[in-house]
């Protein structure tokens, strides 16, 4: 009588894996292909072709050896995608030296946060979309009005916190502190859509101490969402950089308050008011005839040459004023996470509930918001800096329609 060995992984069935989930897990950690396919015991071309393909049904064993390669769970793997973002649908604030790897890298963090606005959406009321679509022909000012129009700001108006103005209007941000080797060590920000229809705008920003680089980041990239979503000829960059000066500092006030003897002091009220760095106002006056070539270069060489009194650091590195504001940080993210799932559950329950995510790369995600949830689940530490603001006001959410996921 023969008895048939039985596998040591046990009687599990086999498993439908979906490329674009491994794929997911490798480029997020920027690992190659071929150092995925030698841990796990496999050919790089049948690893490719796992990837490649929509999906694939493997035994168990290999599932299990993929998992432990990629460090993700199996589940994961077997979750089908919801979040169709590529890498050409991303549109950025970056260095030229980015390359395709930290590019796709950061496709993987938008799918991420695609992921957990997919699994949380459903549960509740969320504020009403006020992006508009721009028409191709509009210029870059007029679409800056539009946009101030839609989201409730006069043609005059400071815009007083930007991201909690465009939370309201239903634009994700997510703040990612990237360290060591797993991070896109090129970008400054990026945007894209996510959800299942592509229906919702996303901002991505590099965790910053400059509270001028953050706004005018993320004012930069609410530009190519409003300008560029079906659009990519033209000098797209130049668009966004005259889009987001026009929104945080109109024309009109600009050419009203621009002051008679120009100089890095008397720019100063104009930076504080209207929540601009010095370099960007220099080149907002130059772009729109207020300053010669001549008082432009002027200007920039102070910022080159001198010294803030405070930091001790050249102005161009730490701009006079840097203290005035805080840095703006998000929080929508993390409140509908909250919302639908509930306040008491763990960073490790929040990953069962987000298509079984790794928890590190949840915590990093969540590190980034500035809610109190927030700091709990992804167990920030405190470190004696306090993310609360007069500016950080609550982000209304009706969640008549939340069920705790059982």
């Amino acid at each position: 009588m023969t008895t048939k060995a039985t596998p040591l992984w046990g009687d599990k069935p086999d498993v439908e894996i979906y490329g674009e989930r491994l794929r997911d897990a490798r480029l997020i950690q920027r690992l190659r292909s071929g150092e995925v396919a030698e841990e796990a015991g496999i050919s790089q071309s049948w690893y490719s072709k796992l990837e490649h393909a929509i999906s694939t049904t493997v035994e168990w064993k290999k599932a299990s050896d993929l998992a432990q390669a990629l460090g993700f769970p199996v589940n994961f793997f077997a979750s089908p995608p919801v979040t169709a973002v590529q890498r050409g649908s991303l549109l950025f604030r970056a260095k030229k030296s980015l390359s395709k790897s930290e590019e796709d890298q950061l496709v993987s963090w938008s799918r991420l946060v695609g992921d957990l606005v997919h699994a949380a959406e459903p549960r509740l009321r969320l504020p009403l979309l006020r992006v508009p679509r721009i028409p191709a022909e509009m210029p870059p000012a007029d679409a800056a009005r539009a946009v101030r129009q839609n989201l409730g700001f006069s043609r005059d108006e400071p815009i007083p916190h930007l991201i909690r103005a465009l939370e309201r209007g239903g634009v994700y941000v997510a703040t990612i502190d990237f360290d060591g080797d797993l991070h896109a060590k090129n970008h400054d920000a990026f945007s894209t859509w996510i959800g299942a229809m592509l229906d919702r705008p996303l901002i991505g920003i590099r965790a910053s101490d400059s509270w001028e680089r953050t706004r005018m980041s993320v004012a930069h990239e609410l530009g190519h969402l409003a300008m560029h979503q079906a659009r990519r000829e033209g000098d797209l960059e130049a668009e966004a950089y005259s889009f987001a000066a026009e929104l945080l500092m109109p024309f009109d006030v600009l050419k009203r308050e621009w002051p008679r003897s120009v100089t890095l002091m008397s720019l100063l009220p104009l930076k504080k008011i209207y929540g601009m760095s010095l370099a960007s106002l220099i080149e907002h006056g130059y772009r729109n005839s207020l300053l010669s070539s001549t008082q432009r270069t002027s200007l920039y060489k102070q910022l080159s040459n001198r010294r803030d009194p405070l930091s001790g650091e050249r102005m161009r590195v730490r701009e006079p004023g840097w203290r005035d504001r805080e840095v703006e940080r998000p929080k929508l993210v993390a409140t509908v996470a909250e919302k639908a799932f509930g306040s008491d559950l763990t960073i490790e329950m929040l990953g069962d509930k987000v298509f079984s995510w790794r928890v590190d790369f949840l915590r990093t995600l969540l590190s980034g918001q500035v809610t109190e949830w927030a700091k709990k689940v992804s167990k920030i530490e405190d470190e004696g800096a306090s993310f609360n603001s007069s500016l950080a006001d609550v982000i209304p959410l009706d969640s008549r329609f939340r069920a705790r996921a059982q």
